[in-house]
């Protein structure tokens, strides 16, 4: 059997159209038809991507069977984290491009690529150039995953970033009909992953991890919560920071030993929202000391060990917190966005005054 007629037995056997098989590989139909007639031989560097495809064993075809493709993925997995720690997101692209052109059909890899391709576009200016191709390539990518995939975990994923970018009011291609439709896909707040699993355990062992469930949840829950609050629009100065001074108390309600570990960058940011309206307002004493509690707890965010840590506050102490397996989109520390926060034009007013040259002159 020649690698024409192999290709296509197995597209026939996985009832798969030449078609298909051309959009996951890149190339035209018309190829897939002259490889199946030994009018042509694919080109080398489409080989394993079609022995992937298909999810083949070494006898069948060619070099990689389905369990060294798993491993592979999983090195993938690895090197993107340690990508992604560092904030490095043009890597992250290109490292899920070339999983994806290995394995073209694994669902994984195209989310992942998706993801990667997300966060270009709340990444400053240095993606602004390319952040509609990049927006309509996620569209592109999860689509296919939702016709294509069964895996309820990479489907939600898939779901949650056709949300988030037909949802974007800044890109040409939103659309608010088609964002409620995926919304409307999943599953409702109570019958979530995160919810459903405090409920699910039983055993004594199984207690322990429903006690962590709650506790992150509470977490999450908070996060949400204050996100909301602090950051609505359509706001006077005073009230913002009336709302960002409610968010606070509720963070330490919560936490109140103030071991906000991870949430430090939380806690920061609302600090440097009250610094910016207490700016607009020239009220020079509230500025100066809302921008030192937002740089301390962003340095307290930048310290963090890359170990694994519990949260102390009873109402969180079943939670952790690794720092190691944080994600980030941008290479700056927390402290640097901050200081750049400072340097918008609202807080030319004090540019002059030595406590604030000191303090963001780091």
């Amino acid at each position: 059997m020649t690698i024409g007629e192999k290709i296509k037995a197995l597209r026939q056997k996985n009832d798969v159209t030449q078609e298909k098989l051309a959009e996951y590989l890149n190339i035209s139909y018309q190829s897939v038809s002259k490889w199946e007639n030994n009018n042509a031989m694919p080109d080398i560097s489409l080989v394993i991507p079609i022995a992937n495809f298909f999810g083949i064993s070494i006898d069948e075809l060619f070099d990689h069977d389905v369990d060294t493709q798993n491993a592979d993925v999983e090195e993938y997995r690895k090197r993107d984290l340690e990508l992604a720690h560092l904030g490095y997101v043009s890597e992250r692209i290109a490292l899920w491009r070339e999983a994806s052109y290995k394995y073209p059909r694994n669902s994984h890899c195209l989310l992942k690529l998706a993801y990667a391709l997300w966060d270009t576009l709340n990444s400053g200016s240095e993606f602004e150039s390319c952040r509609e191709e990049n927006a309509k390539e996620v569209i592109s990518l999860c689509e296919r995953i939702l016709r294509d995939c069964t895996d309820n975990n990479e489907r939600n994923g898939a779901l949650q970033l056709l949300v988030f970018t037909y949802g974007d009011y800044t890109l040409s291609i939103a659309n608010e009909k088609k964002a409620v439709a995926y919304a409307n896909m999943t599953s409702d707040f109570y019958t979530c992953r995160d919810m459903l699993i405090e409920h699910a355990y039983f055993t004594n062992e199984g207690k322990k991890k429903a006690l962590k469930q709650k506790h992150s949840n509470n977490l999450q829950f908070m996060d949400c919560l204050c996100m909301n609050i602090h950051l609505a629009a359509g706001r006077t100065p005073e009230e913002e920071i009336f709302a960002c001074e409610t968010a606070l108390k509720m963070w330490k309600t919560l936490i109140y030993d103030e071991n906000y570990l991870f949430y430090h960058c939380r806690i920061s940011s609302i600090y440097s929202q009250i610094a910016t309206c207490y700016a607009k307002l020239n009220n020079r004493d509230k500025t100066v000391e809302s921008i030192k509690k937002a740089l301390y707890h962003a340095d307290k965010y930048d310290h963090l060990p890359n170990i694994v840590e519990h949260y102390t506050s009873i109402f969180v102490s079943s939670a952790t917190e690794d720092h190691s397996s944080s994600t980030k989109n941008y290479t700056e520390t927390n402290t640097q966005l901050m200081l750049n926060i400072f340097k918008r034009p609202c807080f030319s007013f004090i540019k002059d005054d030595e406590e604030f040259i000191s303090l963001t002159a780091k």
